[in-house]
């Protein structure tokens, strides 16, 4: 009876019970391995892994694995099966993606040692901009760098005249072969079991059974059929139609028109969640998100006022522009895993609306240091990766609620008169606080959890704040306005994300009271030390060093200064960020004890050669 309670106990997180004998059979095989009478299924030297799917879900998954098993000295074989080519323009390289990589994906990619280089991020952006009918106001990132990052999925759009950036998706599949992953170039149109392995087929390739199949492959395909019909449970997400446009107006016009910023729309539409324009190299990306968007729709939409103000009039945002119509995962598959077999991104659950790709990071890396660390039974995967994926479908519930309160003000014009009023206010008077400011840049680039985005959108202080600026609106009839700039950058560089510092100027400053750490993109800074009025060179930090981080664990001021040797882009790790990454995901942290380790060892070798 305590087996079979225990037992119920595990299965109740999962959306339904366990009615299939193969999860019987699990179950039984989970009992029998804790007690002792079977061999755990796990991932030893010489195992095999396939990834069907090669985009950031398959691409990040197979990173993690690989580098993971280096790291605990496992020889691992991994082939990703993707018959896309990444590097052509248009559907044969699409994937049909708006294509933001978010702020807090910037950073947390950042400390593990990713760091975007412009060649891939098409524009940098450092703010965006609301759009109501009542008017417009430019938000701008907490720390006035740039954050987040345009991309492309694939080579560009169709058309496609010359190719200036690199794909995103090939960038982070050669990240992936760089670790030791083989590329195989076919499409798998079948799936079996073979001696209780899976094998994937394809029409090309002599089929091979391998030891863990990790499943990345999106919603927008037939593949995930395959896998209906083979006894693990798994039922694909609920989906909804969006709508993704490219407009090609050419890089002049791009950065003259909608500068270094993402264009939000708070337009009362109805059935529309979410609409952004999004700068890139020459293109702008139309997104609109919400419930079954159709053809009237994103013609109402183009039609608007608010939109036309900001794309130019002269024919190019015509019927030829590339579009596609992609489904979107609203709501997580039912069993994303199953002995030797995982579901990550897309196909197993994912973020409402945002941050696709930081969603695709979180559930790829759960499940490779899942299948390391913990083993790759289906008791293992509950235990360990299922609550990463719980935790995005509980969120992605309050994020319901942010999008009903959003929806209530898209419908309110009072609302939209008050909310601009209050936002206007906040960015007038940057040194003062900002909490509309900051609920808003969360909910529109995705850079928050839902979750602490509706209990900072529900606080009394602000929430009183803002009915008083709604009340003074009615009143006063007074709309300030504030125009786009910021424009003036150079084109070549847009992509450049972080901050540029001058030579000599101050990043941080001995005895400063620091919470946040920086991270070199490029050029390198000088590390001082003042003692007895004079200032003591201890080191010249490079691209992708790290300096400040010891902020993120002590509330100690900086024991240095840190200037700038030349121009220096940097960018800056937030510590909330950082710990909540660190909390869900504690190799996170593997990089900076490496930096630390590597810094003491230094210092050893450089007391032992001065005898001071």
């Amino acid at each position: 009876m305590a087996g079979a309670a225990k037992a119920a106990r595990a299965a109740k997180p999962m959306r339904e019970p366990f009615r299939h004998s193969f999860f019987s059979r699990a179950l039984h095989l989970g009992e029998r391995e804790r007690s002792g009478h079977a061999r755990p299924l796990a991932l030893d030297s010489g195992s095999q892994v396939a990834v069907i799917g090669g985009g950031p879900a398959g691409s990040f998954f197979s990173f993690f694995l690989l580098e993971l098993a280096q790291r605990v000295g496992k020889e691992i074989t991994l082939d990703i099966y993707e018959p896309r080519d990444f590097s052509l323009p248009g559907p044969a390289g699409c994937n049909m993606c708006g294509g933001i990589v978010s702020g807090s994906l910037v950073q947390a990619l950042a400390a593990e040692g990713i760091n975007l280089p412009p060649t891939v991020v098409e524009r940098g952006l450092d703010a965006y901009v609301l759009h109501m009918d009542v008017g417009r106001v430019r938000i701008e990132t907490p720390l006035h760098e740039k954050r987040i990052g345009a991309v492309h999925r694939g080579a560009g759009p169709r058309g496609l005249r010359e190719t200036t950036w690199r794909s995103f998706d090939k960038y982070l599949l050669e990240l992936a072969r760089g670790k030791g992953a083989h590329v195989v170039p076919e499409r798998v149109d079948g799936a079996s079991w073979v001696d209780g392995r899976p094998q994937p087929r394809t029409r090309n390739t002599p089929p091979k059974a391998y030891d863990l199949l990790a499943v990345a492959v999106g919603v927008n395909t037939t593949a995930l059929k395959l896998f209906e019909g083979l006894g693990t449970g798994y039922r694909p997400p609920r989906t909804a139609r969006t709508h993704i446009s490219e407009f090609c107006l050419g890089r002049t016009a791009v950065a003259r028109s909608l500068g270094s910023a993402m264009h939000i729309f708070l337009l009362n539409l109805p059935r529309l969640e979410f609409a952004a324009l999004i700068p890139k190299g020459d293109y702008v990306t139309l997104c609109l998100l919400g419930r079954e968007i159709d053809g009237p729709l994103v013609e109402s939409f183009l039609e608007a006022p608010e939109v036309k103000r900001c794309l130019p009039s002269d024919g190019r945002t015509a019927e030829d522009r590339c579009h596609c119509s992609p489904l979107i995962n609203i709501a997580g598959a039912v069993q994303p895993f199953a002995d030797r077999m995982v579901f990550i991104g897309d196909c197993g659950v994912t973020r409402l609306y945002k941050d696709g790709i930081g969603a695709a990071y979180r559930t790829a890396k759960a499940a490779a240091v899942t299948a390391i660390f913990e083993g790759i039974s289906a008791h293992d995967f509950r235990r360990h990766y299922w609550p990463a994926c719980r935790a995005l479908g509980a969120d992605n519930r309050l994020g319901r609620a942010v999008f009903a309160i959003t929806r209530q003000a898209q419908r309110r014009r009072w609302a939209r008169r008050g909310l601009l009023r209050t936002v206007t206010r906040e960015q007038q008077n940057p040194a003062g606080p900002r909490p509309l400011s900051l609920v808003l840049w969360d909910v529109f680039t995705g850079s928050a959890p839902y979750r602490e985005v509706l209990l900072r959108a529900l606080h009394p202080a602000f929430l009183c704040r803002f009915l008083w600026d709604i009340a003074c609106d009615l009143a006063r009839r007074i709309w300030p306005r504030r125009t786009v700039g910021g424009i003036g950058e150079e084109i070549m560089d847009a992509g450049a994300l972080g901050k540029v510092y001058e030579d000599g100027e101050a990043i941080v400053r001995q005895g400063e009271v620091g919470d946040c750490m920086y991270i070199i993109q490029a050029g390198q800074v000088e590390v001082l030390q003042e003692s007895d009025g004079r200032e003591v060179r201890l080191a010249v930090l490079g691209e992708g060093d790290v300096f400040g981080e010891m902020a993120l664990f002590e509330g100690e001021v900086r024991s240095a200064t840190v200037r700038a040797l030349g121009q220096v882009r940097v960018l800056t790790v937030d510590k909330q960020m950082f710990l909540r990454r660190v909390h869900e995901d504690p190799s996170a942290a593997f990089r900076i004890l490496q930096k630390l380790s590597r810094r003491v060892r230094d210092m050893d070798a450089e007391w032992a050669r001065t005898g001071r």
